[in-house]
Parts: structure tokens; C-alpha cells; sequence
């Protein structure tokens, strides 16, 4: 495949994996950060004993899908008589199995598409039946079929003229998207995602700028392609991200050291010093060890603990006279141990794992 067009994508969330530690300069140095990396469950949970994926386009088309055909230049309407269906489906398939993440341990992803299926009047997805279902899973050696239901691109040219040429291709889409389990007869997906993507390029001259940079009408329903089928393997695929936490370096000597072990991967040393402090008659000292132990049994990903620790903080916290004003800042902590231990457990029915506690 030819080099992507760059799309700028607001929406899409990008992550930097920095996995070291710094010292937050703020006052008095209270607190300092500290970033490491977790794997994110997907929002879409494939069963775990699933081994062999396909890939489906419905090729569906409907009436209104005329619109596709025209494109608008500086808004005057413009009719492309060629078709991109094919290579909408072919890319979208190459993004997706090329992105779908190695927990799956897939050699490759089948690839169908369904012979066109005109359909008139309401533009509706029924789904396929099941005893089409099973044929193309026999076929293809297919446990479970991604199908991609209809995908529809339309795009806008504008050109801005000056001493330097721009060119901004604005593009707009919609996808419909069905993962069928024929084992189940259960469909674990089910969505329709509307979105869009842009791109600027400029040139000195307008006439390499429309010959040479602005992207033809192909490559633009190619690269889109691509770029949806990988967005849709991310859906399904754990994920790895970067997580930034505030920890407690000050309160008492010790958690200059303990910072120290921290820094040297040296968990456990650290927590040893700090669980020193948890019962310290100092109130606000042994809600911030607390803390930074809750902190050290996230890192392990031992989240109950992590929870038991967040709690004991906050508990700490509430029976001080004044409530100090890092106080709200452990209690939003707090929230999102919730939610990564929520993300755990479906990690857990990602891979397989039953909690045997």
C-alpha cells in the first residue's frame, strides 16, 4: 500500500508511553509524578477461546448512495463516475488485520465479500441470517466474522490562494459495523460511527498544488479505509496506554527514600516505608502514606488492595479537624481505582481469567 495521507483526527486519542519518573516543582514540593503504563481493556469483549476471525463485506448498496458519487471543489458539485467500493472494503479489511492486537495470536483474518446486494426503500442493516452465517465461517475457518455492515465516504476540496496555496480536504463518514458468534448466535457488536477527518497541504504554485499534493478521490477512500479498520481493531484489541499518578515525597524524611526505591523500581522497599507511618498519631502523615501505598499496590495491579489502601487515606483524611486541600485530590484517586478495577475485570473476561477470590 502507497504512504497514508496524514489525517488530523480530534476525536481519536493518542497516548505517550513515557514510563519514568519526575519530580513535580510546585510550592514546597509536596507531591512528585509518576508514569507508568497499563494495558486497557477493549470496549468490545471477543470470548477468549475465539482463534480465528473473519472479515465480511456486506456490500450492501441503497438507493441514496448516489451521494457518494459527487464531491464538492471551492462548493461547486462535481460527479466522480468511478466506483471505490472494492477498494473501501479491501483497505478497511488491511487496516483491520493489520492492527488487530497480538493477544489474539491470529495468523491472518479471512476475507469475504458477499456478492452486491441492492436494497430499496428504507436504508435498515438486518442482520445476515445464521445459516449464511455458518456457510461462510466453513468456509473461511472462522470462529466469529467481523462484518462490515456498509461504509460510506463523502469529501469536500477548498483551496485558499495567496503568496502560498492551501489545500484542506475535509472528509465525512459513516460505518456500521456487526460481529456475528454463530457458536452463540449472539452478536457481540453491534454500531454505527459517524465521524470525521481533514488534511491541509499547500504548495507555492496552485498547479502543483492540485496536481501534486492535494489527494485524489482513491487515495482518499483508501487511506479512510485503512484508517477505519484500524480504528475498529483498536475497539476489540487491549490496548496499551500511559497512566501519570501524584505520590507524597514530603511529610516526613523517610519519603525521600521511599521516593528513591520508588524511582529504582524498588516497589516493595518503598512500601515497607511507608507502611511505617499508617498509624502515625500525625493524622494527615498516615493519610498520605496510606496513599502511596495505595499507589504501590496499583503498580503491582493489585487493585483491591490498591482500593483497601485509597480508603484507609480517606478515612484518615476525614477525621482531621480541617480537611486539607490535597484531600479532594485523594478522593478523586480514589474514583479512578474504581474504574481500573473495573477495567480488570474486563481484562480478566478478555483473557480468560476467572478471580478466584
Amino acid at each position: 500500500m502507497t504512504k497514508q495521507i496524514s489525517f488530523a483526527k480530534p476525536k481519536f486519542r493518542k497516548f505517550l508511553l513515557l514510563g519514568v519518573l519526575s519530580i513535580l516543582f510546585a510550592g514546597c514540593q509536596t507531591m512528585a509524578l509518576y508514569n507508568f503504563e497499563g494495558l486497557k481493556a477493549p470496549q468490545v469483549i471477543i470470548p477468549p477461546d475465539v482463534k480465528t476471525i473473519g472479515f465480511v463485506d456486506r456490500n450492501l448498496s441503497f438507493d441514496s448512495d448516489t451521494l457518494s458519487d459527487y464531491y464538492k471543489l471551492n462548493l461547486i458539485t462535481y460527479k466522480d463516475t468511478a466506483s471505490y467500493d472494492e477498494i473501501r472494503a479491501l483497505n478497511c479489511h488491511l487496516g483491520f488485520s493489520e492492527n488487530i492486537s497480538e493477544y489474539f495470536s491470529l495468523d491472518s483474518v479471512s476475507y469475504i465479500r458477499l456478492p452486491e446486494q441492492h436494497i430499496s426503500g428504507e436504508r435498515k442493516y438486518d442482520p445476515v441470517l445464521w445459516e449464511q452465517i455458518d456457510s461462510i465461517c466453513n468456509e473461511t475457518g472462522s470462529d466469529i466474522l467481523v462484518c462490515l455492515e456498509d461504509l460510506q465516504i463523502f469529501n469536500e476540496f477548498e483551496t485558499i490562494l495567496g503568496e502560498e496555496s492551501w489545500g484542506i480536504t475535509d472528509v465525512k463518514y459513516f460505518v456500521v459495523w456487526r460481529i456475528y458468534d454463530p457458536l452463540l448466535k449472539k452478536y457481540h457488536d453491534t454500531r454505527i460511527i459517524a465521524d470525521s477527518l481533514y488534511t491541509e497541504v499547500s504548495a507555492y504554485s496552485y498547479d502543483r498544488l492540485m496536481k501534486e499534493k492535494m489527494p485524489s478521490r482513491q487515495k482518499i477512500n483508501a487511506d479512510v479505509s485503512y484508517e477505519i479498520g484500524r480504528n475498529y481493531a483498536d475497539l476489540i484489541s487491549p490496548q496499551w496506554v500511559s497512566f501519570t499518578r501524584k505520590y507524597f515525597i514530603s511529610g516526613h524524611q523517610d519519603f525521600s527514600l521511599a521516593s528513591y526505591y520508588l524511582n529504582n523500581n524498588s516497589i516493595d522497599q518503598a512500601m515497607e516505608v511507608w507502611k511505617k507511618h499508617v498509624e502515625s498519631d500525625d493524622k494527615k502523615l498516615a493519610g498520605r502514606a496510606s496513599y502511596n501505598l495505595a499507589l504501590a499496590y496499583e503498580l503491582k495491579e493489585e487493585f483491591q488492595e490498591a482500593s483497601h489502601w485509597a480508603r484507609r487515606a480517606i478515612k484518615k483524611y476525614q477525621e482531621l479537624e480541617k480537611e486539607p486541600k490535597e484531600f479532594k485530590f485523594v478522593k478523586e484517586y480514589y474514583k479512578e481505582l474504581i474504574s481500573r478495577t473495573q477495567n480488570d475485570y474486563l481484562l480478566d473476561k478478555f483473557f480468560g481469567k476467572e478471580k478466584t477470590e
